[in-house]
């Protein structure tokens, strides 16, 4: 048999918890600017060859969403999320860690650092004089192999956040992506020189809708009290309009290409949407700050600082069942940057050494890509 040449990075049987009749969706195109419906799911979220670069990873994931499949439809049955610990939330967690980095934007993303590192090495070297390096791109041919390489190290990482589920009680129903698992953290917003969406990061949040019904939010307990967590209820009714578009718009701004939905007749309202926040759609998404070299007394050479990292969407979340503990409001909103989870540590700065020169380092550019 014929190897499959059509690979998925969001599957199809996820896609088909918003379709009507399994086999079609509705989408919003964003570089159209325009809605599309009845658009067939074979066709959706799929590259050419996205996996040849692994012999056997099409079917390692189809065995995990063969997984994922049968604790979703738990989920679904049960309208509860797993127990804490259990394997269904075990396989769940690490569906989401693959999910994420599995989508062409996590290809774009590792394009980007590609790109920019490797025109940093070229930059002044004679082999390239002649050449402007900003009409060229450089890049990976499976740009996903990257970040798939890190991707079983990252689940451990987020074994000790919390799950819950919101069930959605309005006729508004939830959307997903082609990028579906969107990572913010409200506890940080209004930071804006460096990453803290990090699956180690204080704060992290992770929302992913699993069907226009139903929506599992992974987030850190230490900061956020979310519905009746707090006494034993990982379940949360959202009745409010607002809350679902509030939790929707994380997926129209966080979106590659579309988003998807189930229901024509929700089109108008989806697309409202969609065009309201076009202009708010960030247009890079990773940022490298390059500073100047300082000469280090040490070895008598010189070093630099190199810092990349992706911004938080531009979006201030406010969802009535989700909300921040008093203990961690009150501390500085730049504190809250250095910060990871566990037992309230953080990171230290660097302190220089044999490998920084001790000083200030001044910033020489910032890329945005």
């Amino acid at each position: 048999m014929g190897r499959s040449r059509e690979n998925h990075f969001v599957p199809k049987f996820y896609l088909k918890y918003f379709s009507e009749d399994g086999k079609r969706i509705n989408l919003f195109n964003f570089a159209r600017g325009k809605a599309i419906r009845g658009v067939s799911i074979r066709q959706q979220c799929a590259r050419h060859n996205l996996y040849d670069f692994a012999p056997g990873l099409e079917e390692a994931f189809a065995k995990l969403e063969g997984e994922t499949a049968k604790v979703l439809a738990k989920v679904e049955a049960d309208c509860a999320p797993p127990a804490a610990g259990s394997a269904d939330w075990i396989a769940l967690a690490s569906f989401i860690i693959f999910q994420k980095l599995r989508t062409t934007r996590a290809g774009h993303k590792s394009n980007a650092t590609t790109d920019y590192l490797s025109k940093l090495i070229l930059e002044g070297k004679p082999e390239v004089a002649g050449i402007d390096l900003n009409d060229i791109e450089i890049g990976d041919a499976y740009p996903v192999a990257i970040p798939l390489s890190v991707a079983g190290e990252m689940i451990p990482a987020v074994l000790d956040l919390d799950m819950h589920l919101f069930v959605n009680a309005t006729r508004w129903e939830f959307i997903t992506a082609d990028d579906p698992v969107v990572a913010h953290n409200q506890y940080c917003e209004g930071v804006t020189n460096r990453g803290v969406a990090g699956f180690s990061c204080r704060g992290l949040q992770l929302f992913w809708p699993v069907s226009p019904d139903h929506l599992l939010l992974l987030s850190d307990r230490d900061v956020y009290k979310v519905g009746r967590a707090d006494h034993g209820i990982a379940v949360t009714n959202v009745s409010s309009r607002s809350d679902v578009a509030q939790l929707n718009a994380l997926q129209i701004l966080n979106a590659h290409e579309n988003v998807y939905y189930r229901r024509e007749g929700a089109n108008n309202q989806i697309e409202m949407q969609c065009v309201g926040l076009l202009k708010a759609r960030p247009r890079t998404r990773v940022v490298f700050i390059e500073t100047e070299s300082l000469p280090d007394p040490v070895d008598g050479g010189e070093s630099a600082l190199l810092h990349q990292y992706e911004p938080l969407l531009p979006w201030q979340l406010k969802v009535s069942a989700i909300r921040i503990r008093k203990a961690a409001a009150s501390v500085p909103l730049h504190t809250r940057a250095n910060m990871y989870r566990g037992a309230g540590r953080v990171r230290e700065p660097p302190v220089g050494g044999r490998d920084m020169a001790p000083g200030r380092y001044r910033v020489r550019r910032t890329t945005r890509k």
